[in-house]
């Protein structure tokens, strides 16, 4: 029975490894070739699926798929912070700092094998798409699939797939190439970026008692552009009495402090749970209220899937 549960183990240690696991194609280089501007030219991904007969899964291609249409830029600087310059369809590009570590060849020191970048939702990621293996002129990653049996059911199924590639197209370590192809951009800093997104503001409740509170509200959304060249706050929501009626409001966002702790909307001050949270709360007259994150994504699309759940079933 021993060896049974051990070879059990072993196996699962080993479809964990697999799953998780990606490969690169290496050709270290001199920091001063790695520095500059790279495009993103290749990403793919294909999600894990049930092996059936006749049965092909889309595979999503988030450059040229019409959906999607990628144009992403990755500025490595040579120093611990960067640049990521997201465009994609139908909304307008960004760019948002980040951070940039790099990994050097165990016996060469002046050789670069990998750049690893992080924004601040995904902070200290070390592996998939933040980390990228160095060759000339360009980054890789590759996570390929693998067949396996679920280990309960027994179902034949195939893991995820991801391919992705970023060519050089400029020595530039700023963001003048971009601009050149993009023109003005919404920025973010470090911080700004890692609070902007979709915030459902929930029913206060009474700080001594814990007592929530009735609100007049079928919904409340607030919408938080954190760009420092283009800060907005909008509000959606609809009333109890009218819950198919969609009201949209206009606030004046005010930075409180630089890591974006603390903020006022419409002169109502909101401080950060915790670091990291995605959390406000505003305390007054004694009652807390709370704005919860529900979506780090600001676009059109990404609201309309918000408030969809609101909607009355047919």
């Amino acid at each position: 029975m021993k060896n049974v549960k051990r070879l059990f183990a072993a196996i699962l240690t080993l479809v964990l490894v697999l799953a998780f696991s990606g490969c690169y194609t290496i050709s270290g280089q001199k920091m001063k070739t790695v520095k500059g501007t790279y495009k993103l030219t290749s990403y793919t991904y294909t999600p894990k699926y049930e092996r059936k007969e006749d049965y092909t899964p889309r595979t999503y291609n988030y450059i040229e798929d019409q959906e999607y249409l990628y144009e992403d830029y990755l500025i490595i600087t040579g120093t611990n912070t960067g640049y990521y310059v997201h465009k994609e369809a139908n909304a307008p590009a960004y760019v948002k700092e980040v951070t940039l570590s790099y990994e050097y060849n165990a016996e060469n020191s002046s050789e670069v094998e990998y750049v690893i970048f992080n924004d601040a939702l995904t902070v200290n990621e070390q592996s998939g798409f933040n980390k990228m293996g160095v060759t000339k002129n360009s980054l890789n990653y590759t996570k390929s699939a693998f067949d396996y049996n679920e280990l309960l059911t027994k179902r034949p199924m195939r893991s995820e797939a991801i391919t992705v590639r970023w060519t050089k197209v400029s020595r530039d370590t700023d963001l003048t190439y971009v601009e050149n192809q993009l023109g003005k951009l919404k920025k973010y800093d470090y911080k700004a970026f890692g609070a902007r997104g979709i915030y459902q503001r929930n029913a206060p409740w009474d700080i001594e008692t814990g007592v929530v509170q009735d609100t007049p509200y079928q919904y409340f959304y607030y919408v938080i552009d954190t760009a420092e060249n283009a800060l907005k706050v909008t509000a959606h929501y609809a009333l109890k009495v009218s819950p198919t009626e969609k009201v949209t409001q206009d606030f004046v966002i005010e930075r409180i402090s630089e890591d974006w702790g603390q903020f006022t909307i419409g002169g109502d001050l909101w401080t950060l749970e915790q670091p990291w949270g995605n959390n406000y709360y505003n305390d007054t007259d004694g009652l807390r209220t709370i704005i919860s994150r529900v979506s780090n994504d600001i676009s059109d699309k990404a609201l309309q899937g918000v408030l969809d759940i609101w909607l009355p079933v047919a």
